[in-house]
């Protein structure tokens, strides 16, 4: 696909924009916008529980917590000041407690 910016080709299927551009365009846009407290927090939550899975130190089961029937593919927090205390739910289910 073409990048609409900078007219370069790119591998993003699905997308306008290549990495670099869409990379600059978030660069610029959370200068204007930026988290507040809890959303920094639940940022930060989530980027930890990211590290340890990619790490194999938080794995994930067969099967949804929530339903047994799907494959999880979702890490859900019910509290953000325990990253590492991780709920691996079904996109349905994880819908459902979203709510």
């Amino acid at each position: 696909m073409i990048c609409s910016t900078c007219k370069e080709n790119h591998n993003r299927s699905g997308q306008r924009t290549c990495h670099t551009c869409h990379a600059a365009y978030m660069r610029q846009w959370r200068r204007h916008n930026p988290m507040n407290d809890e959303q920094r927090q639940r940022d930060i939550c989530r980027s930890y529980a990211g590290v340890y899975f990619r790490r194999g130190k938080l794995i994930k089961p067969a099967l949804c917590e929530d339903c047994g029937n799907n494959e999880p593919e979702h890490m859900h927090h019910d509290d953000y000041e325990k990253p590492l205390d991780v709920n691996w739910l079904c996109v349905k289910c994880h819908n459902k407690r979203s709510i």
